[in-house]
């Protein structure tokens, strides 16, 4: 069974967070209305009004690109408005009040929905009421992964007996995929089915697919996540030309401009990583005639350009040299001949503090293939860094923070989101870059080095 099996603790974040959004010319409506009022202790004049709620969404810069939902509260506290969106998905409502936040707090639009959000000032997130169709069943499928997360906990910690393991996950495949077949046509629903597909990985593969045929045929798309899965089944099964005829059908099959853009980064992606870089940027500039209109798809695309000139795999990683936190130093010269891990990263990162013990065990476990792992903390003060070792040992090389010039490092690096890896053999050649959830799939670049290693006389 796969190992990325029981890394679904963090099913519902990837899930929620993996649609990109696009600039698309079709617009969904959602009413929302609702009572946004101050606690008395706070604030007794009774007079609510002037609390604002918008969603909106920004470009690199910051500017404001699109505004989905505004709407301000009278003296009652009520407020009412039309959300205008591209997307059926889960968007950010941010309530503030004079220039103050006071919560964030995500509802689902879905065209035609009604939406009622109700809350009290300053503890937004502890008062919040939403009712809706579309967010009812979304709360029943929160509910879901909330239990399932707690039975995962129990088999990560080894409490489930090894032979009732896949028995508790076919019981929780098909408890997502009731959530699908019970609220069709809804974002809860469609996380549902997909929860079931990504579960079905890796010990009922059969069951994966038949179920997104399904998925497939009644939504139209799979989401990030879910279609990462199957494209990982595919190249398995088939190879790289056997994920590239699924991405074809996929996009054939797409209905809406965002899907097809979502799949034609995927074939770019996947193509950069398989070090095809004429292939790659012949779809890169397929990509930019398609969507040239996007602002968020042609940033992507002069993103990618970058990785697919500098960072492909197979060439050098740039050159580099750091100062460890016991005053040594590490650099790429010094690391010739061993292959190499550098991670850049916050250790207040959440992603990165779960991945920690998973870096521990591949040190553990590959150091004895000469394998070396380099973090360098970005944004991170002296303090920061005591705090996240004071429970852990330092067992490789750790960069001082402050000692370098991050800017540098991540316009070279091309950093974008964090954490970001870079797995580098013995010549200094990249094999592959990990980003966040990414290095799930690292197992594969660790063969190719253990594999080397026993070929090497």
């Amino acid at each position: 069974m796969r190992m990325k099996l029981f890394l679904l603790l963090i099913l519902s974040a990837v899930l929620l967070l993996s649609c990109s959004r696009s600039e698309e010319d079709t617009r969904f409506e959602a009413y929302i209305s609702g009572h946004i009022t101050v606690d008395e202790e706070l604030d007794r004049s009774g007079d609510y009004s002037g609390i604002e709620l918008l969603v909106s969404f920004q470009d690199t810069s910051g500017e404001v690109q699109d505004t989905v939902f505004y709407a301000v509260t009278d003296t009652s506290g009520f407020y009412s408005g039309t959300a205008r969106f591209t997307e059926r998905d889960l968007y950010p409502v941010v309530v503030s009040r004079n220039r103050n936040t006071f919560g964030i707090v995500n509802i689902v639009f879905a065209d035609g929905d009604s939406v009622t959000f109700n809350a009290q000032l300053p503890n937004v997130s502890g008062t919040t009421e939403i009712t809706s169709r579309e967010n009812d069943v979304f709360n029943t499928f929160e509910r879901v992964d909330r239990n399932f997360n707690r039975v995962a906990q129990f088999i990560n910690a080894g409490i489930v007996p090894a032979d009732s393991v896949e028995i508790e996950l076919a019981k929780w495949v098909d408890i997502y995929w009731e959530v699908f077949e019970n609220n069709p046509n809804t974002f809860g629903g469609a996380l549902g089915g997909n929860a079931s597909v990504a579960l079905a990985s890796g010990w009922n593969d059969s069951l994966m697919i038949e179920r997104s045929e399904v998925l497939l045929e009644k939504e139209g798309a799979l989401r990030t996540t879910t279609r990462a899965t199957l494209m990982s089944y595919y190249a398995e099964r088939d190879g790289l030309q056997g994920v590239l005829n699924y991405l074809d059908r996929l996009e054939r099959l797409a209905q809406k401009p965002n899907d097809r853009m979502n799949i034609q980064m995927d074939r770019i992606e996947l193509l950069y990583d398989s070090s095809k870089t004429r292939e790659a940027n012949e779809q890169l500039d397929r990509f930019r005639q398609s969507f040239d209109s996007n602002r968020n798809a042609m940033e992507w695309a002069d993103n990618i350009s970058y990785d697919i000139e500098f960072l492909t795999p197979g060439s050098q990683f740039p050159e580099f040299a750091f100062q460890t936190v016991f005053g040594d130093s590490v650099s790429n010269d010094a690391l010739e001949g061993r292959p190499y891990l550098i991670e850049l990263t916050r250790f207040d990162n959440p992603l990165y503090q779960q991945q920690y013990d998973r870096t521990v065990a591949i040190y553990q476990i590959y150091n004895s293939f000469g394998l070396e792992v380099v973090t360098v903390p970005l944004a991170t003060s002296d303090v920061a860094l005591e705090a996240f070792f004071e429970d852990r040992g330092v067992l490789w090389e750790v960069v001082q923070p402050g000692s370098f010039d991050a800017d540098d490092l991540i316009e070279r690096l091309n950093v974008s989101r964090i954490p970001t890896r870079f797995l580098v053999n013995e010549k200094g050649e990249i094999i592959r870059r990990y980003v966040g959830n990414e290095y799930d799939e690292v197992v594969r670049g660790l063969q190719q080095i253990a594999t080397q290693n026993e070929q090497t006389p």
